[in-house]
């Protein structure tokens, strides 16, 4: 059985932060695919930046391009083709039928984790996947929740699995606030493609 995971998020921008997750969890779940998903429009987030859809979908694209000739990883426009918001529930009953002898699994940050339970149909979410949680701090409270929540999640005969992933400590508010400050190096936050690309089309009022 093949293992599909599906990474999704605004990706406002993505980050190398995303870059590490994506591929700690390729690796450590042995995934036979891993689709990068940017949100058309996120059910939990307003992006206060007037960002299409497909500007951000380019950035996954363009980032993660240079993966392919060591992992199979490919950004996704399945959402960002469809009108309205964009539910986990719908696109993973979409994939399922895309890839029918296939197991999914599904990466979340840890701080929409603990938000579970406020997810669109997150009972039957639970159900399609096996969820993989990643950590985004080192904050012992949150971690202390996140195994909790896990425990009770296992208990009730979810699949819950943890990406101890290498922490990333910027949000992505913090990281546009400093792209447009214009008095920051970049480098440390994003890959040399995406920080080009927002550069050429003044992205973020990059000048």
């Amino acid at each position: 059985m093949n293992r599909i995971g599906v990474f999704g998020g605004t990706f406002n921008p993505v980050h190398i932060g995303h870059e590490i997750a994506a591929v700690e969890f390729y690796g450590k779940f042995e995934l036979d695919k891993l689709l990068i998903i940017p949100a058309n429009i996120p059910p939990h987030k307003k992006s206060p930046e007037d960002i299409l859809p497909q500007t951000r979908f380019d950035m996954c694209r363009i980032c993660f391009d240079k993966y392919k000739s060591l992992y199979n990883i490919e950004a996704s426009d399945i959402e960002i083709k469809k009108d309205g918001v964009s539910y986990t529930f719908n696109t993973l009953e979409t994939l399922k039928k895309i890839y029918p002898d296939s197991l999914i699994y599904f990466l979340v940050g840890s701080d929409m984790f603990l938000y579970l339970e406020h997810w669109h149909r997150y009972a039957e979410l639970l159900e399609m996947c096996v969820f993989v949680v990643a950590c985004r701090n080192n904050n012992n409270t949150d971690r202390h929740e996140i195994l909790k929540l896990r425990e009770n999640l296992i208990s009730r005969g979810y699949q819950i699995e943890l990406l101890d992933n290498a922490a990333f400590e910027i949000s992505s508010t913090e990281l546009r606030d400093k792209i447009k400050s214009n008095n920051y190096d970049l480098s440390d936050y994003l890959s040399p493609e995406v920080l080009n690309y927002i550069k050429e089309r003044k992205i973020y009022v990059l000048q």
